[in-house]
């Protein structure tokens, strides 16, 4: 269930596209700008660089990066519930990921769904849209139908439930109806991307606002197939702390056996796929 997943980075685009080919949409009014929203998860602040992910510090160079911020709490579900709300975590009541004490079945308790963003939007008249990743226990049937529900404030919901980690041979409720999505065409965010793009293509000429919340790059760290072999050789940054005792630091943090040669290959080989991913 990905109990340690935390939501590390997001930008928040006012824009009248989405990036990449999108064909452009409507511009909104100045008063109702359109939106586009992109959470990502585990994505660290490494990742972001020129040679990685040059999509990301290409938008990173038209806006701007937050360097003071706070974050309410940085758990999966728990964040996420303050993103979706606007309200802290002690307000919320979801403390965890996982029910009873938080995840979606706790989320649906406290009556959160009704309390969005997207509730808010829709009201004012945007069409809204939810990609990817909600909220863990979405879509476990011990906790929700298999068939939905797609919760208040969403016009339109291309939502995974666990499945949707591995990136490949995943499910995906489509405004209602759970869908497999097999094969190795069918990655989870190329598909997360059609469907974005599609529904900025049906709204043009209306106001509208998206999330885009993409599994990647969470373990288990599966790349796209035409990515499965960049960056032969990257591996973990290394700073002048790294494996080195702290002698400075107490004993308990800084006195430790050097780490092993295969803990330093599985490092290097994780933040390779992550990099990939």
């Amino acid at each position: 269930m990905a109990a340690t997943a935390t939501a590390t980075a997001s930008l928040a685009l006012a824009a009248g596209a989405c990036g990449g080919s999108a064909a452009p949409a409507t511009t909104a009014s100045a008063a109702r700008p359109n939106i586009v929203f992109i959470l990502t998860d585990d994505l660290s602040w490494n990742l972001v660089t020129d040679q990685i992910a040059p999509h990301i510090t290409a938008l990173e160079r038209q806006g701007e990066t937050f360097d003071h911020y706070f974050v309410t709490d940085s758990l999966c579900c728990p964040s996420r519930s303050s993103i979706f709300t606007g309200l802290l975590p002690h307000d919320t009541k979801v403390e965890t990921n996982l029910s009873p004490d938080g995840g979606y079945g706790k989320f649906q308790q406290e009556g959160l769904a009704g309390r969005t963003f997207a509730v808010a939007l829709q009201a004012a008249g945007y069409q809204t849209s939810m990609l990817g990743k909600y909220l863990n226990g979405y879509g476990d049937p011990t906790i929700t139908p298999t068939t939905g529900p797609v919760p208040r404030g969403w016009s339109d919901w291309h939502v995974s439930n666990t499945t949707g980690y591995a990136e490949l041979n995943f499910d995906q409720n489509d405004n209602g109806v759970v869908r497999h999505y097999a094969g190795q065409d069918n990655y989870g965010v190329d598909v997360l991307n059609a469907d974005a793009q599609a529904f900025i293509r049906r709204s043009a000429g209306k106001p509208f606002a998206l999330e885009v919340a993409t599994y990647a790059p969470h373990q288990p760290y599966t790349p796209a197939p035409r990515n499965a072999d960049d960056f032969p050789g990257l591996t973990e940054p290394r700073d002048p702390s790294f494996n080195t005792n702290n002698t400075d630091a107490p004993a308990w943090l800084g006195q430790r056996a050097p780490l092993a040669p295969s803990v330093l290959t599985n490092l290097d080989q994780a933040y390779r796929e992550r990099a990939q991913a």
